[in-house]
């Protein structure tokens, strides 16, 4: 088998692919919104405060998915807060209990 020559820059296929931007993919900004609701969404259960300013920072976007995820992010954040407040006072994570 006989390997094909390169396009020449006289050749229509020469310019028909897009123009490189050093490997960056064109929808590397939309990973960027989803990458920052996942995070929000696993600060607003792991550690509620943080997930509420993520969430108030999501929700500040001026794309439309990204502010119905911050709502929704705020109101996880409340409610992982309060189940957060419930397992504290109830002892529920007391070391010296012995009962199993």
């Amino acid at each position: 088998m006989s390997a094909t020559s390169p396009p020449t820059p006289d050749d229509e296929r020469w310019a028909a692919g897009p123009a490189s931007r050093n490997g960056a993919a064109p929808t590397a900004r939309s990973a960027g919104v989803h990458r920052l609701v996942v995070l929000g969404y696993i600060t607003a259960v792991s550690m509620p405060p943080i997930g509420l300013v993520v969430g108030i920072l999501v929700a500040m976007r001026p794309t439309r998915m990204s502010s119905k995820h911050g709502a929704l992010i705020i109101v996880v954040s409340i409610i992982a807060s309060l189940g957060w407040i419930l397992i504290l006072t109830s002892s529920a994570l007391n070391t010296a209990s012995t009962d199993y």
